[in-house]
C-alpha cells in the first residue's frame, strides 16, 4: 500500500503489476475470449506500442511549445511553466498534435486496432475522431477526479464501449497516472447517486473509498503497455510531485458506429463541452 496525493489530500492507493495484467503476445494468442471489460472493469495489456513510437510522439508534443514552456534536459523533458492558454484550447498546442504523423502512427497501429477488436469481440470496429491529449505535472492546476466514462459517452450499448488509455512516457507514484475503484462497476445503482452536476463523482479519493468500502488500484504501466477499461469503473489521477510531465493519450473504441456516441464524432478541444 502506499500513500498518494490527489487534489492535495493524501489517501491510499495499493500498487499492482499483476492485478488485471496480461502481455500482448498472450492475450492475442488466447483462444478462448476474455471476460467481457465490464466484469473485469481494466485490463492492462502489456508490450503494445514500440518505446521509439512513445520518444518520437513525446519529442514532437513538447517541440510544438514555442515559447519555452518546456525543455529537454538529456533524455527527459522538463516543464517549466504553463502555457498562456488553458490545455487543449484556443491556440494550445495540443490541438496540432492530433494531426501529427507520430500521433496518428500510435492511434492507427496494427497491433492496437487488432487489440482493441479482441477487447470489443468485433470486426466492425469504431474509433472516436474525439481523441484527447493530456499532460500533467507539479505545475499543473489539478489532477483529474473520480468520475465515470459513462457520464461522457452515451451509448444504448455501453458494454460495447472501450476507453483506451496510452501513456506516452514515464509515470508512476511520482509523475501521476490513471487509478481505479476496484469493482466500482459492479455497483452502477449506488454510484449513480454520486454523481454531481459536472459529472464528479469526488475530489476527495479517500473519503470516496472509505464511504464505498473499496480500494483504490494504481497499475503499474510502463512504456509501451496501454490500458482499457469500461464505461462504469470509477477512475481519477493523483497529483504529480515531478516537473517531468506525464503525457498520455485518450481512445473511445465502440464495437459499432450504433454504439458510438454522434457528439464525439469532431476532433477534440478543450472547451468543446465534453
Amino acid at each position: 500500500m502506499e500513500v498518494l496525493q490527489a487534489s492535495k489530500e493524501n489517501f491510499f492507493c495499493y500498487p499492482s503489476s499483476e492485478v488485471n495484467t496480461i502481455s500482448f503476445d498472450e492475450f492475442i494468442s488466447k483462444e478462448k475470449s476474455i471476460k467481457s471489460l465490464k466484469e473485469k472493469g481494466f485490463i492492462v495489456v502489456k508490450d503494445v506500442i514500440p518505446k521509439k513510437d512513445i520518444d518520437n510522439a513525446r519529442d514532437v508534443y513538447f517541440s510544438l511549445f514555442k515559447n519555452g514552456e518546456y525543455k529537454k534536459d538529456k533524455e527527459n523533458w522538463k516543464h517549466l511553466y504553463n502555457h498562456e492558454d488553458s490545455h487543449g484550447c484556443k491556440n494550445h498546442p495540443s490541438i496540432n498534435f492530433l494531426k501529427t504523423k507520430q500521433f496518428l502512427e500510435i492511434v492507427n497501429s496494427d497491433k492496437l486496432i487488432s487489440l482493441s477488436k479482441r477487447i470489443l469481440n468485433s470486426d466492425n470496429l469504431n474509433l472516436s475522431p474525439r481523441m484527447i491529449v493530456r499532460s500533467f505535472s507539479k505545475l499543473s492546476k489539478r489532477c483529474t477526479y473520480a468520475h465515470r466514462d459513462k457520464e461522457y459517452f452515451k451509448s444504448s450499448n455501453p458494454q460495447n464501449v472501450a476507453t483506451c488509455w496510452i501513456p506516452l512516457g514515464p509515470v508512476g507514484k511520482l509523475l501521476g497516472q490513471l487509478i481505479y475503484l476496484i469493482d466500482s462497476q459492479n455497483f452502477e445503482s449506488k454510484i449513480d447517486e454520486l454523481v454531481n452536476e459536472d459529472k464528479i463523482i469526488s475530489k476527495n479519493l479517500g473519503n470516496l473509498a472509505k464511504d464505498l468500502n473499496m480500494n483504490w488500484i494504481r497499475p503499474i504501466v510502463e512504456e509501451g503497455d496501454v490500458i482499457f477499461h469500461s464505461l462504469e469503473i470509477v477512475h481519477a489521477s493523483f497529483d504529480s510531485n515531478s516537473n517531468i510531465p506525464r503525457l498520455s493519450i485518450d481512445l473511445r473504441y465502440s464495437a459499432s458506429k450504433n454504439d458510438h456516441d454522434p457528439r464525439w464524432s469532431n476532433p477534440w478541444r478543450g472547451d468543446d463541452g465534453l
